[in-house]
């Protein structure tokens, strides 16, 4: 286990590290009274970098001896293949469907049968999540979503 997360937390610092170095080709300064458009990318990289570099420091600086094994039990393994199929489902979904449709069923699915949460949470956090994030995205900012390639076909499901 101790080598996957010291290769993950190498990969956040580098990654955090060419956000950081475009951001600053983009201009990460503040401009005429306003931000630059690389100025909040370089803050969100920086305080990334740090986070890597606290857990490769904490990788370093332990004692305890890896026991070898990267999942403890079976039931480790059979986590992440949920994970990863109602990931895979999700992104399925969103090319047929559409974005908003595909989340509200994939938060249904993955808060019920996975996280294994009472009806009422399920249903709540099923619609207001997608409902939240449609007023910030397309109401507020103005970026539309996917719309996925049936929506224009059979309007009511997204």
């Amino acid at each position: 286990m101790r080598i996957a997360q010291n290769l993950m937390a190498a990969g956040v610092v580098l990654f955090s590290a060419a956000v950081m170095v475009q951001a600053v080709q983009v201009g990460a300064r503040w401009v005429e009274g306003q931000p630059g458009p690389g100025f909040f990318p370089f803050w969100l990289g920086g305080l990334l970098f740090l986070c890597g570099a606290i857990i490769l420091a904490r990788a370093a600086l332990a004692h305890d001896a890896a026991n070898g094994h990267f999942f403890e039990k079976r039931t480790g393994m059979e986590s992440v293949v949920k994970v990863l199929l109602t990931a895979t489902g999700m992104l399925a979904l969103t090319y047929f469907i559409g974005f908003r449709t595909a989340s509200v069923l994939y938060l249904f699915v993955y808060l019920r049968f996975i996280g294994k949460h009472k009806w009422t949470t399920t249903i709540a956090l099923s619609l207001l999540i997608p409902i939240t994030g449609y007023v910030v995205f397309e109401r507020i900012l103005q970026i539309l979503l996917p719309r996925g390639i049936y929506s224009g076909i059979i309007p009511l499901v997204d």
